[in-house]
């Protein structure tokens, strides 16, 4: 290879050095920003729960006030011990938003774990629904890809409650099923209509779980359902689900 060759190489090699670098500055940059947004909100919800708090509190209602003036369509907080889910969640009048956007409604591959725009979140309407939430799986450990852990039987069987927090009511839900399936196996039902309509739902979940607890049901329980992309396939998804068990 001549002078002018090796010239050439070496300057592709250096554009594709310094775009690589900057890819690498960005990704994490985009990491930690996304970490350190999500911790403020929720560590300033924690802070309304633990005090058990109502709107009626003035201080809850400051702090509620400013979560709200970030975006209106927070509701709550998803935690699961002994990973690092402790997520705002949101809910908008799509499942799409928030696949590509941050809890401030900026552009994000991060997305925001968010209801399902079909559930209805009051306290009193919660019987009979499957609450379903979803969020990325993404490779550096944050939003759902906590989730891959209950994979292993000794998590699952270690770590058996998930705590799920709408406004000002706290929610324990206990994990009874954990599923690997493809994209559109059917476990997005949202309402129970009768007990038989529960059972056979419980049926097809129960028939393709990884591991999957025999508890007592009926249509008027209230399940929980975290919903994520997995990498076992093309298009599968992870999916951990809960029995409402205390509010």
């Amino acid at each position: 290879m001549n002078k002018k060759g090796r010239k050439i190489l070496f300057l592709i090699s250096l554009i594709v050095f310094v775009f690589s670098g900057i890819s690498l500055i960005y990704m994490k940059y985009e990491s930690y920003n996304n970490k350190k947004i999500n911790n403020d909100v929720s560590n300033r919800l924690s802070q309304i729960t633990e005090k058990e708090s109502s709107y009626s509190n003035k201080d809850s209602t400051d702090i509620m006030q400013s979560l709200l003036e970030i975006n209106s369509d927070i509701k709550g907080v998803i935690k699961i011990d002994n990973t690092k889910i402790n997520y705002p969640v949101v809910q908008c009048k799509n499942n799409e938003f928030y696949i590509n956007h941050d809890i401030k409604k900026n552009k994000s591959k991060y997305g925001t774990i968010f209801v399902d725009y079909r559930n209805k979140l009051d306290h009193s309407s919660l019987a009979g629904q499957n609450i379903i939430l979803y969020g990325h799986n993404m490779k550096d450990g944050s939003m759902f890809s906590g989730l891959e852990i209950f994979k292993s039987k000794e998590f699952y069987n270690n770590n058996s409650t998930i705590d799920l927090e709408i406004f000002p009511q706290k929610y324990k839900f206990e994990v009874f099923s954990v599923l690997v399936v493809n994209e559109d196996f059917d476990y997005r039902n949202i309402y129970f209509q009768n007990d038989e309509e529960l059972n056979n739902y419980l049926k097809r979940i129960e028939n393709s779980a990884l591991y999957f607890k025999n508890i007592k049901f009926n249509s008027e329980d209230t399940v929980l359902t975290l919903s994520t992309c997995a990498y076992d396939w093309k298009n599968a998804r992870l999916v951990v689900q809960g029995k409402l068990i205390k509010s």
